[in-house]
């Protein structure tokens, strides 16, 4: 078979300020390296030549979110899909908005089997635009799946977690669980703790689901707070307002964006890995986290796979609740030896998802998807144009 050509819809690529885009473009960069080639379909920027990028979606009322969040979404362009649909063997759906509906109709019409991975709880759609869950959400997820991963040959979920919330939305599609992964870095970080001043640590984007307040009050109750410095890692709409909440508190903390290698240095300094989420398909962080030899702290929450791979019950804190988190923080605090075994087991634990393993996880299941599904002769379709 000729070298296999993957479209891929991921709205964000020049946007790396989220897991989807971030595990997209580490699994790009291992599966080049295999042979496979890559059509993006995405908006414009470094990556993405102007000839091939698509325009950003307006959405009134909504805009300045999307905007805040680094998670624009794009304008599908029929015939512009179509154009670089052609010649390739397989759709992967990354992102599962307006660009994806209208590139797997595309699809569909020229017989290219379609993947689509699920990375986007309604949940986090709900709550960033401050509305309830509840009828809502599971409103979400019927469109999702209507529209987008029921029209998919296979659908890829980072997580059991995951697969089974699906399921139980009503997804009869076949699904397969392949984890977002964890590149070879993070488990050569050396731990070195912190010196003087103890590091509390915590990675994710800086909004509502990430519930960094909860983190910032539980701080504040802790008997160790006076000797605490807090790192909040990442970007996001809460970004001023965490900084406000943490000068009212007292709290003594660094919230913001940090690069790579900073990060690695953060995670081996860290005396302690905090993560206050609610909403988790996976959990990149927590895992990234453990691979670096971390103890790790996370919420009970049911919409969260984090309270799944994290079992020590003093590593799970009650959702939501600073008095909880806080005690919890002063358990690992006061115990560092208890510290160090625990973060020697969790990056045991971890190297079962080294992002070696989960690309070639994605590598077969691209290859036999490509053996068992024959290309058809589409039929012949009017181009529709922009739409």
């Amino acid at each position: 078979m000729p070298v296999p050509r993957i479209a891929v819809v991921i709205d964000p690529w020049d946007y790396p300020y989220n897991g989807t885009v971030v595990s997209t473009r580490r699994f790009i960069e291992a599966l080049g390296r295999s042979g496979f080639r890559f059509q993006l379909l995405a908006l414009p920027g470094p990556g993405v030549p102007a000839p091939e990028a698509f325009e950003q979606l307006s959405i009134p009322g909504v805009n300045r979110i999307i905007d805040a969040m680094r998670a624009p979404l794009a304008r599908p362009d029929r015939a512009k899909i179509r154009r670089l649909l052609e010649g390739c063997d397989l759709l992967h759906v990354q992102y599962p908005f307006f660009l994806a509906w209208a590139a797997i109709e595309e699809a569909r019409s020229l017989g290219i089997p379609i993947v689509c991975s699920f990375h986007v709880q309604p949940e986090n759609i709900l709550k960033n635009l401050r509305l309830p869950g509840g009828i809502l959400s599971g409103l979400i997820y019927r469109l999702f799946i209507r529209f987008i991963y029921r029209r998919a040959d296979q659908v890829v979920a980072p997580s059991a977690f995951a697969a089974t919330l699906l399921r139980s939305h009503g997804l009869d599609r076949p699904i397969t669980v392949i984890s977002n992964g964890i590149p070879g870095r993070f488990f050569e970080v050396e731990r070195t703790g912190s010196t003087g001043t103890r590091i509390l640590l915590s990675v994710g984007r800086l909004a509502r689901e990430k519930e960094q307040e909860t983190l910032l009050r539980a701080v504040a109750l802790s008997r160790h707070a006076d000797d605490l410095c807090i790192v909040l890692a990442g970007v996001g709409p809460r970004e001023n307002a965490l900084k406000r909440l943490a000068g009212a508190l007292g709290v003594d903390a660094r919230i913001g964006w940090v690069d790579d290698d900073e990060l690695l240095t953060l995670y081996g300094q860290a005396d302690l890995f905090v993560h206050a989420g609610t909403i988790e398909l996976e959990g990149m962080s927590v895992l990234e986290a453990m691979a670096a030899g971390n103890t790790v702290v996370v919420s009970d929450s049911a919409d969260s796979a984090c309270a799944a791979i994290v079992h020590e019950a003093n590593a799970r804190f009650v959702k939501g609740d600073p008095a909880d988190l806080a005690e919890r923080i002063d358990y690992w605090l006061a115990r560092p030896d208890e510290r160090e075994r625990q973060g020697q087991f969790n990056r045991l634990f971890a190297r079962n998802l080294s992002h070696d393993r989960t690309a070639q996880s994605l590598r077969s299941f691209y290859e036999e998807i490509l053996d068992i599904r024959p290309r058809v002769t589409p039929e012949p379709r009017k181009l529709t144009g922009t739409s």
